[in-house]
C-alpha cells in the first residue's frame, strides 16, 4: 500500500509541474559555459561568465518577461521519469536520485553538455539550459533509462 501511494505521490508532483529549486548544499550546478560549481547568485540568465551580454537586444524583451523554471528528473532503481521533457531557454533540470537503497548512477550527455555526473544515492545534478534545441541523456547500463529534452 506504501508503494502506491508514494507512486501515487510522485505522479501528482510530476503532474502539477514541480517547478520548486533545490537549493541545499548537495546540489552541483553546472552553467553551460562549463564553469562548475557556479550557484544562481553567481550568473545572471542573461549574463555569462565575464559579465558580458550574451543575448541580443530581440531577445532581452523575451527573457525579462520569462521566469526561468525548475523541472525535476526523478532516478530510481530501473527507471527514470519524466522520459521526455519539453523547456523553455534559461530553464534548469534537477536530476535527482531516488533509489531506495544506496547506489550511485552516472548520468550521460550524448551532446557532450558535460563530463560524466556521477548523482550519489539523495543527491541532484542541475544544468542550466541556455541554448535550443534537442538533448539526449542516458543512464548506463541500463537500458531504457534515457530522457530527451527539448529546449525551446
Amino acid at each position: 500500500m506504501k508503494k502506491i501511494i508514494v507512486l501515487l505521490v510522485v505522479i501528482s508532483l510530476l503532474g502539477l509541474g514541480c517547478t520548486t529549486q533545490d537549493t541545499t548544499d548537495q546540489d552541483e550546478q553546472v552553467s553551460v559555459n562549463g564553469e562548475n560549481n557556479q550557484s544562481d547568485e553567481d550568473i545572471q540568465p542573461d549574463e555569462d561568465l565575464n559579465g558580458e551580454d550574451n543575448v541580443s537586444e530581440s531577445d532581452e524583451t523575451e527573457l525579462e518577461e520569462y521566469t526561468p523554471k525548475t523541472h525535476n528528473i526523478f532516478i530510481n532503481s530501473f527507471y527514470i521519469s519524466p522520459k521526455v521533457r519539453e523547456i523553455n531557454r534559461t530553464d534548469t533540470v534537477v536530476w535527482r536520485n531516488q533509489k531506495k537503497e544506496p547506489g550511485i548512477f552516472t548520468l550521460k550527455s550524448e551532446d557532450g553538455l558535460w563530463e560524466d555526473q556521477r548523482i550519489s544515492y539523495g543527491r541532484t545534478f542541475k544544468y542550466t539550459f541556455n541554448e535550443t534545441g534537442n538533448y539526449s541523456f542516458y543512464i548506463p547500463p541500463y537500458s531504457g533509462m534515457n530522457v530527451t529534452i527539448t529546449v525551446k
